[in-house]
């Protein structure tokens, strides 16, 4: 006898099944009303990618700040405030970030290596300190997530121990860039092309690229700076990021807020608490520090075809959009408010 066919075992598969489907909670269909997804990337961007600078070299403060601000483009500096190009132009780093598009990071104090972990708190932890107090303050976040770059120093003068040195990042909350391997642009990468692929690449797979700068070329000056780039090179390559970003496939960012999109993207949850014709009602939590993790997630949630535009409100923060054949993109904080979304009627 077929054990499969037994009328007793089909009777014992029916129940569970039924037991089990009922606990489970009904999954909404892609084009059913309320029905949200996490987009990628900021602003459903296709891709993102970061763009680095070192050393704090004049070329950076005259050239390369100004053209990114030009362009609307966000890159991360990383500072070695006790280096001399630094301490000549403090004042000036200082005065560049009120035209917004930067963010500084630590690059350690002296850029010549740290011994242990004592070592560590005068050359690593105070870059910090002085970033978030001095350089870059920004009120209400004190001890606020920073961009960790490890220097390149001379074989021997790095000798602080794998734990120590994340114990050190882990205490004081700052994270680790990507490697310089294979993305310095005139050590690795010279041509225009060869820093345009990596954009190409990040878009092609939807994911990330970075190229990672030190000097930019100041046409006309006696000194250059380290491993200075070419403008005829460097403003080509950022009318191009910004082509890419003003058509939407990239998000041309600083490595924090890149770093905390992808976090809270992967932790996030969404609940629907309401949806209908009349108001869809949700909320968005994500597993992280709220303190520390606090950008705001684009999302997309299906709304009533009808709806030609709408108010999105999350506490006190309210926002405008129109939706695109029945999908709203909007941005909001995870483990916020509940988000409401309502029709705005003329």
């Amino acid at each position: 006898m077929n054990p499969t066919g037994s009328p007793l075992r089909h009777l014992l598969a029916a129940t569970l099944l039924l037991l089990f489907a009922g606990s489970l909670t009904p999954l909404r269909a892609a084009d059913e009303i309320g029905s949200t997804q996490v987009a990628p990337w900021k602003d459903n961007r296709t891709a993102a990618f970061l763009l680095m600078f070192d050393d704090g070299w004049p070329g950076q403060l005259m050239v390369a700040i100004p053209e990114l601000q030009k362009r609307d483009l966000t890159a991360t500096f990383y500072m070695v405030p006790l280096k001399g190009e630094y301490k000549v132009h403090a004042d000036k780093w200082a005065e560049a970030i009120k035209g917004g598009n930067i963010i500084y990071g630590n690059h350690t104090m002296t850029h010549q290596g740290v011994r242990d972990y004592e070592h560590a708190q005068t050359e690593i932890v105070e870059c910090t300190r002085i970033i978030r107090e001095e350089l870059q303050p920004i009120p209400g976040k004190p001890n606020r997530l920073v961009s960790f770059a490890k220097p390149g120093v001379p074989k021997g003068k790095w000798t602080l121990p794998k734990e120590d040195y994340e114990r050190v990042l882990a205490e004081d909350n700052m994270i680790k860039r990507p490697t310089f391997r294979d993305h310095g642009a005139v050590y690795h990468l010279q041509e225009l092309n060869e820093m345009t692929a990596l954009a190409d690449e990040a878009i092609a797979t939807q994911g990330t690229e970075y190229l990672i700068l030190h000097g930019v070329e100041r046409i006309g000056s006696k000194w250059q700076d380290f491993w200075a780039l070419k403008q005829e090179i460097f403003l080509p390559l950022l009318d191009y990021l910004a082509e890419k970003q003003a058509t939407n496939e990239l998000w041309v960012t600083d490595h924090i807020s890149w770093h905390q999109y992808k976090t809270e993207r992967e932790a996030a949850s969404i609940s629907v608490l309401q949806a209908d014709e009349e108001s869809i009602e949700l909320e968005l939590s994500a597993s992280v520090d709220p303190v520390l993790y606090d950008y705001p997630l684009t999302l997309i949630t299906q709304v009533p075809n009808a709806w030609t535009e709408c108010r999105i409100i999350q506490g006190e923060v309210i926002s405008q959009a129109t939706p695109s054949d029945g999908k709203l993109t909007y941005d909001a904080f995870p483990n916020g408010p509940a988000v409401q979304i309502l029709p705005i009627t003329r």
